[in-house]
Order: structure tokens, then sequence, then C-alpha cells
């Protein structure tokens, strides 16, 4: 009687290990997931593109990657206008108004002789008729005469200003060939606008 009060915890703790066994042998185990890594799909190129992603050059070998040009976007647009700003008014400027009888001894373009300043002079000289009372008296000097070249060039208001010892035969022939003169082109204003204007020459005596 005392050997099976000695057993029967031996047999009880078999039980409860035989029962623990079950159970662990009845429950699911647990499957921890796994990571898949796929591969990386292998990407064929064609020999065309090939050739233009890669150009041989001798003694280098230089890689290009391929270019694509994107089109030219859009223009864009123009600034908005803003109805609310003034326009811009340009100031009038009032017409130069000349008056008839004004005569300019400085005009901004001087009046000229037809041909040039070589061609008075050979128009002087070629056209004076020497005074013989001059030649008698040996009468040599300059008659300085002043005229005004109107807008349509002739030539008006001819007068001496200065003679050669007061003698009269010298300074008749300089208004003599003063008023014979052609037609000059006239003198203009700053604002291109023909003027009359006053000139003053030397008509030269001299005996060779």
């Amino acid at each position: 009687m005392s050997v099976l009060k000695g057993l029967l915890p031996v047999f009880i703790l078999f039980l409860f290990m035989s029962c623990e066994h079950d159970e662990k042998k009845s429950s699911p185990k647990k499957i921890q997931p796994k990571a898949v890594i796929q591969p990386t799909p292998k990407v064929h190129m064609s020999p065309k593109t090939e050739n233009q992603t890669r150009r041989i050059i001798p003694g280098k070998i230089t890689f290009i990657a391929p270019f694509d040009p994107e089109p030219p976007g859009p223009e864009p647009d123009p600034l908005p206008y803003d109805p609310g700003e003034p326009p811009v008014v340009c100031p009038t400027v009032d017409p130069v108004v000349i008056k008839a009888d004004t005569i300019y001894d400085f005009p901004a373009y001087l009046p000229e002789f037809p041909g040039g300043e070589q061609a008075l002079k050979n128009y002087l000289q070629s056209n004076l008729i020497y005074p013989q009372d001059a030649i008698e008296l040996g009468i040599e000097g300059k008659v300085f005469v002043s005229f005004v070249v109107f807008e349509d060039g002739s030539i008006q208001q001819v007068t001496i200003l200065r003679g050669i010892n007061g003698n009269k035969s010298c300074e008749r022939e300089a208004l003599r060939l003063i008023k014979g003169m052609p037609n000059w082109i006239p003198g203009q204003n700053e604002h291109g606008q023909k003027i009359k204007a006053r000139m003053k020459i030397p008509v030269v005596f001299r005996l060779d």
C-alpha cells in the first residue's frame, strides 16, 4: 500500500507531461513569411539603339546618352494691357513761322554759288572789266560788296561796304559784277526752311 502511494505522484506527473505533449503536437505551427526577391528583368537593346548610345573614337570610348529634344513650347502671352493707364501723348511742336522781312546774317546753312567757291572766283575773274581810269592811276585793291540771297536764289539789295580810295569806277564795276551773277542756292535755317541770307564778298582789282 505504501508502494502505491509512492507511485501515485509519478503517475500524475506522467499524465501531465503526456497531455502537454499532445497539446503542443495538436497546435498549428506558425509559418513566418519570407521575402521573395524577384530578379530584375534584363533590358535587351536593339543593335540600332546600341549604336546610338555608344560612339567609338580611336583611343577613347565615349558613352553618349540618347537625346530626345523636346518641341518648343508655346510663346508666353504678352503682358496684359491695363485700361486704367492714361495713353502716352507726344507733345506737338508748333511750326516755325519766318517773317517775310527777316534777313539772316549767320544762317545755319549759307547760300552757295552754283558750282561752289572756285566757280565764284572764276566768274569774278573772267567777267571783271578793269576801269580805264583805275588803270591809268594804277589803282589796285578790293571792293567789299554786300548783297542778299532771297528764297528763290535771286540777288538783291546789293550795296558797297568799302571801296578803293574812293574810286567810283571800281565800285560801279563791282556792283555790276554782283548784280549780274546767276541765282544762288538759297540758305536754310536749322529746320531746313529756305530763308533770306546776307552775304559779303570782295571784288579784287589787280594789275598784272
